[in-house]
């Protein structure tokens, strides 16, 4: 647009601006999202790259193979937990750039499902910052393999 041929809002010029921000904003996280489910760190690959529990050897005297066996799968869970969180994540910015441009009359139906959705999933994993976690009290004695530290 030329100087001086801005729209015009009941707000100002600067609001359009804002807008045209938003939207290239939006872009930006798209694209990111895009890039993030073509990388090695998509929820997908990583649920792919998976080691099975025969790989770490078997029998009387490898007890502590079904250990580490279990300690990987519990990480290899987390991480792919966190991978789709962040993805969710990104998307959830995108949806809100939205709502900050067009408001909420503005995101159709099905990004409202999904904003619910991504809502819902995130309330489910998250675990308030303040609140004491195994691990986090100094100690790191602990001898349990697998436990609630990770």
């Amino acid at each position: 647009m030329e100087p001086g041929s801005e729209p015009q809002t009941p707000f100002g010029k600067r609001l359009v601006k804002e807008a045209e921000t938003l939207a290239r904003f939006k872009k930006r996280l798209d694209k990111v999202l895009t890039d993030l489910e073509k990388s090695p760190a998509s929820r997908k690959t990583i649920s792919e790259q998976a080691i099975t529990r025969d790989a770490y050897g078997s029998g009387p005297g490898f007890t502590s193979s079904d250990d580490l066996a279990n300690l990987y799968e519990k990480v290899h869970s987390r991480l792919e937990n966190l991978a789709q969180s962040f993805g969710e994540q990104i998307e959830a910015m995108g949806l809100m750039a939205i709502v900050a441009e067009r408001g909420y009359d503005g995101m159709d139906a099905e990004q409202a499902r999904r904003m619910r959705e991504i809502q819902a999933r995130t309330r489910k994993y998250y675990r308030d910052p303040t609140e004491k976690h195994a691990g986090q009290d100094g100690s790191h004695g602990s001898k349990e393999v697998g436990g609630d530290a990770l």
